[in-house]
């Protein structure tokens, strides 16, 4: 009886409940995510400004930042995130708080969910009780627990650029990570300092799933080389010679590109989503077929000569981009951004002009 219960509550309450939480989650975060950005950045170098303190006595070297959400605070209603410092043998010794990362502008639909149930379930009488919608609400921290994710890797570059995390001493590995506590967590940043470019040149040839996500290949000479089909999710290129690289139809989605040369570079097919191309140098980069669904960031990047036929950029910035005699041919450009100085020296139909966003 009780599971016939349950099963009838899950089906009736509880997932038009979560369909109902994360389309407003979605809806916040579309329209929030700047400011979600900022409260990161604020929250994130006062972490790195505590992190740094403790190296000067207890810890010399960090090799995690790890923000770690805590079922114990969710059941109390306290959304925050605790950041912990580790050293490179974060598995053997305890790591040391830095912190607080307070997510209650994710987990306030959370807490809207939750004080649903918690109406609806008394409509159950004996079959379902409180602590069945406790552990109910506790199934479901993961899909608000990516959106958590999501903030902090839309703001790491604006983040990993500020003074505070540049002064922070690290391991010759260092990472970013976010998750439960002593259960594995999501890699948001991974920094290497010693790099052998040979072998990331054999390794990338191998073209092995997932295996290159995160990875940290910045400051590297990978031109004129071919790696088509590769998973390349949120993968950090910055300030590296692309020239002439072949990666046609490959998995960008969050990769870093910024500061990076990628003259002739080819993106065929490849899909963009959150990619960050600022200031890269695309002169006549081919980015036929491209698709980016949920916005790219091309700001004061050079893109001349740059071929976007039938592309599918939805939200992307081109603002201070140079677009001299770039293509956009039969190219959908929904909700991007364009100066009017811009649109000057590219050639858009009607239609595209009527989709963009043109500011001043």
């Amino acid at each position: 009886m009780a599971e016939t219960a349950l099963e009838k509550f899950n089906l009736k309450e509880v997932k038009p409940s979560l369909e109902q939480a994360l389309k407003n989650l979605e809806e916040d975060f579309q329209q929030n995510k700047q400011q979600f950005k900022k409260t990161f950045i604020d929250s994130f170098k006062q972490i790195c400004t505590n992190t740094k303190q403790i190296q000067q006595s207890t810890q010399p070297k960090t090799g995690f930042i790890i923000y770690h959400l805590l079922r114990t605070k969710i059941l109390q209603h306290k959304y925050t995130y605790t950041a912990m410092a580790y050293d490179k043998d974060w598995y053997l010794k305890d790591g040391i708080p830095v912190g607080e990362l307070d997510v209650t502008f994710i987990y306030k639909h959370y807490e809207d969910m939750r004080q649903q149930l918690m109406k609806v379930f008394r409509k159950y009488v004996l079959k379902i009780s409180e602590p069945d919608v406790e552990r109910i609400m506790l199934e479901q921290l993961d899909y608000f627990h990516k959106y958590v994710v999501e903030v902090i890797r839309h703001s790491l570059i604006e983040a990993l650029e500020t003074e505070e995390y540049m002064s922070i001493d690290k391991e010759d590995i260092f990472e970013i990570q976010a998750g439960e506590y002593y259960e594995p967590c999501d890699i948001i940043h991974m920094e290497e300092k010693e790099k052998n470019l040979l072998k990331i040149k054999n390794w990338l040839k191998q073209n092995q799933e997932q295996a290159y996500r995160f990875q940290d290949f910045r400051e590297l000479d990978l031109s004129n080389l071919t790696y088509t089909n590769m998973d390349l999710f949120n993968t950090d290129f910055r300030n590296s010679l692309l020239n002439q690289t072949d990666i046609v139809n490959s998995l960008l989605i969050g990769t870093k590109f910024k500061n990076c040369t990628m003259k002739g570079a080819n993106l065929m097919g490849a899909m963009i989503n959150d990619a960050n191309f600022e200031k890269a140098d695309m002169t006549a980069a081919n980015l036929q077929h491209t698709v980016a669904f949920t916005g790219v960031n091309f700001k004061d990047s050079n893109l001349t000569k740059a071929d976007f036929t039938r592309a599918i950029i939805i939200g992307g910035d081109f603002e201070g981009a140079d677009l001299e005699e770039a293509i956009f041919t039969e190219a959908k450009l929904h909700k991007s951004r364009f100066t009017k100085k811009q649109l000057e020296k590219c050639s858009l139909t009607q239609e595209q002009l009527e989709e963009i966003e043109i500011i001043q």
